[in-house]
């Protein structure tokens, strides 16, 4: 008789979505992710050579797809990384997605939105102003 397979799927938590310069994934201190140089704004318009956005699921089950979206001030779409598959075979998984852009230009002063979906729906939504100068 063969076993019928459970394809549970429960949509994960969003436990946290960082900004940072890099990241790394030391084995000496267990693969924890460190986050060097955790930012919220830029200072100026300027093209940022490379930046990471970081995002950790929790407390779900199945298989999920994340995309991450750069909004500029117009809400127009400067930056999109879709299909980033990730799968917790049980509640107490979690997983860590790392999305890395590279020389994306932010032109405009304003507020630009950094825009996390999961399985194609909106799972958080966050400002990242840019500022004209120092502030």
């Amino acid at each position: 008789m063969e076993k019928k397979q459970d394809n549970k799927m429960e949509n994960p938590i969003l436990q946290f979505s960082v900004l940072c310069d890099g990241v790394a994934t030391p084995q000496q201190l267990g693969n924890k992710p460190v986050f060097i140089g955790i930012f919220n704004s830029i200072l100026r318009p300027m093209t940022l050579p490379q930046f990471f956005v970081i995002d950790r699921w929790i407390s779900g089950l199945g298989e999920h797809f994340q995309s991450v979206r750069i909004l500029d001030p117009e809400l127009k779409e400067v930056a999109k990384l879709e299909g980033q598959k990730f799968n917790l075979p049980s509640k107490v998984h979690s997983a860590d997605i790392v999305s890395a852009f590279v020389n994306l230009n932010f032109s405009k002063v304003g507020v630009y939105w950094v825009k996390i979906e999961l399985d194609g729906k909106t799972a958080m939504s966050y400002p990242l102003p840019v500022y004209e100068g120092k502030q």
